[in-house]
């Protein structure tokens, strides 16, 4: 039987306008799978319409769970949102000049918004959301079967910095639905590692990560390293880092041992230390043969936050990879004592200088000096009217200033309040006084805001949610130790190099279930938090979670019925014959069991 794909949109759009499941984020540790309905108001002639096939598990999507609307992609006081971010789909309706057109097959990309936004309309909203896939919508995630975006949010996310909003993807013969989901965690990593920066000798920024470096990646065993590192490890032998250490359970760093890219890694001369993060002399060990100059944390704890500070090469990198489980944490940085200048002109110049910002959102490139259309603050410099009024006088003139309890128009200077938003904030003072100026202004940062402690002595607490998702600002200055990159949201250019080229992935698959079984594979995978990817088949809803292998396979066979049951023998078959591995061959057994037409072996 065929069937063209002109054909199989016509069904799917005629199936998007009735009811059906979704598995959607409802409350704080609570998701729900749902049957629920496209409104007409939102999958009008000008809006977009798309089937998922799938999504695959991400540790972010537990994240959420836990904080609901305390996290800052999900609205607050919203009733649900759909959940998944690391999907595939197929776009089954499409604007006449969007570009697109019926039977597309697209990765998403997840970051809409650089700004808050109202993530209904589009529009900045002051109290709105960093708008993203899988966080922020009620129309639109990988985990429910059908999904609405505006007509008009591909042009607005390109705006804010992202890129294409979909990226049609060029399956190879051997290519499986689940490697081509990887596109957005491969794109994370790819992305990350083109913000990360330090200086060379000439104080020029140099991107990415350096050659014959030293490496760290704490609570790195989770499948999110292991993308990172096997980017990083696709380099010549001469540029390979020659120290990777990695951090985790004593279970998992056992299984680790044999990964055949660790095993690769070393035969080329990488020397990969990996480390029981219970060892009472972890901080030793993580730095017994050369301090890290790139560290990336996974998912971060407060502890491995403080072993990042402690162990961090001098004028290193320390990537605030995932994100924190808790947003309350903090990363803890020690400022040194400021440089002595001969005059206050000459420092206010050096400092002004030091300064630097992102050119644009998502953009790896930095500038040196104020943002552009800079919003400055400057604190604790009432006690030397004369250092004030030299800074005051190196601002540009008509750009907007905010300084305690003093006009500023005499300077040429737009005066702003307390509450105002900053690019550029300087800070005099040390110690508690430095820190509670420094947290009087903390949420009030712009993005890719930069702070300059011209005093120095203190220890910033750096609040990982602001770092990480809100702010992304920077601590500049020569007294600065090492440097704070953030993760860069997916970018489509990021995200095509997967849908174009597909990096295999297959390897890292250790379960899968249908749609109807996602509650079940989130609840039990957070419990034990095994290693690997888990995928959902969104139009396979009644096959159960369960482990890939053949035994697992026929296992679940028995205790199904009609054909999920049909379908996971036909998959243990397949299994059983290519080495317990996962494949394309294995996802086509699947669709063939359930008598579903397998979506990219579908032909114009």
């Amino acid at each position: 039987m065929t069937i063209s794909l002109q054909e199989r949109t016509s069904t799917l759009l005629k199936e998007s306008s009735e009811i059906h499941k979704g598995v959607f984020l409802t409350g704080p540790d609570k998701i729900e799978l749902l049957s629920v309905k496209l409104p007409a108001a939102v999958t009008t002639d000008n809006d977009f319409v798309l089937a998922s096939f799938g999504n695959c598990r991400c540790a972010s999507d537990a994240k959420a769970i836990r904080q609901f609307d305390s996290h800052a992609r999900v609205p607050s006081g919203v009733e649900k949102v759909a959940l998944g971010h690391e999907t595939l789909q197929i776009i089954i309706q499409a604007p006449l000049d969007s570009g697109f057109i019926p039977g597309d097959i697209v990765v998403i990309t997840p970051g809409h918004a650089s700004e808050p936004i109202d993530p209904l309309s589009f529009q900045p909203k002051e109290s709105g959301v960093l708008a993203a896939l899988g966080y922020s919508y009620q129309y639109l995630g990988g985990l429910r079967r059908f999904n609405a975006v505006p007509g008009i949010a591909p042009s607005f996310i390109r705006s804010q910095g992202f890129g294409n909003l979909f990226n049609r993807v060029k399956p190879q013969e051997d290519t499986s639905l689940i490697s081509l989901a990887h596109a957005e965690p491969f794109a994370c990593n790819f992305g990350t590692n083109k913000h990360i920066f330090t200086f060379n000798e000439e104080g020029e920024f140099v991107y990415g990560v350096p050659p014959r470096s030293i490496l760290a990646y704490l609570s790195g065993t989770a499948r999110m390293a292991m993308i990172n590192l096997t980017i990083v490890a696709s380099v010549p032998d001469d540029e390979l880092p020659k120290v990777v250490y990695i951090t985790g359970s004593d279970a998992k760093l056992a299984e680790m041992d044999q990964y055949a890219l660790i095993l690769d890694l070393r035969s080329r001369g990488t020397r990969v230390e990996l480390i029981d993060r219970n060892n009472p002399a972890i901080i030793s060990k993580l730095t017994e043969f050369g301090k890290p100059d790139i560290i990336w944390t996974n998912y971060a704890s407060q502890e491995s936050y403080d072993q990042a500070c402690a162990i961090i090469e001098k004028g290193g990198n320390l990537n605030s990879y995932a994100g924190a489980a808790d947003p309350e944490l903090i990363i803890k940085m020690p400022v040194g004592k400021a440089d002595k200048f001969d005059s206050f002109e000459e420092e206010a110049e050096s400092q002004i200088l030091s300064m630097h910002h992102n050119i644009g959102p998502n953009n790896p490139i930095r500038n040196n000096g104020l943002a552009d259309n800079p919003s400055t603050a400057l604190l604790g410099f009432e006690e030397n009217s004369e250092r004030l009024e030299i800074y005051l006088k190196s601002l540009p003139k008509g750009s907007q200033v905010h300084v305690p309890n003093k006009s500023v128009k005499e300077f040429g200077l737009i005066e702003i309040s307390s509450n105002s938003s900053f690019t550029d904030v300087f800070i005099a003072g040390t110690a508690d006084d430095a820190v509670a100026r420094y947290q009087s202004i903390e949420f009030q940062l712009a993005r890719s805001a930069a702070v300059n402690f011209v005093d120095g002595e203190l220890e910033v607490p750096i609040l990982s949610r602001q770092a990480h998702y809100v702010s992304r600002h920077q601590i500049c200055g020569s007294n600065v130790p090492w440097f704070l990159t953030n993760t860069s949201e997916p970018h489509s250019d990021d995200m095509v190099v997967q849908a174009k080229n597909p990096v295999s992935f297959d390897w890292m698959v250790k379960g899968i279930c249908g749609l109807n079984h996602v509650t079940k594979m989130m609840e039990e995978v957070e419990k034990a938090q095994p290693f690997g990817s888990f995928f959902a088949f969104t139009e396979l809803p009644d096959l159960p979670y369960v482990d890939v292998s053949s035994k697992a396979f026929l296992d679940a066979a028995r205790l199904s019925s009609g054909l999920a049951s049909q379908a996971l023998k036909l998959g243990a078959e397949e299994l059983s014959g290519n080495g317990e591995q996962w494949s394309r061959k294995v996802e086509e057994a699947l669709y063939t069991g359930y008598q579903a037409f397998y979506p990219l072996n579908l032909t114009k």
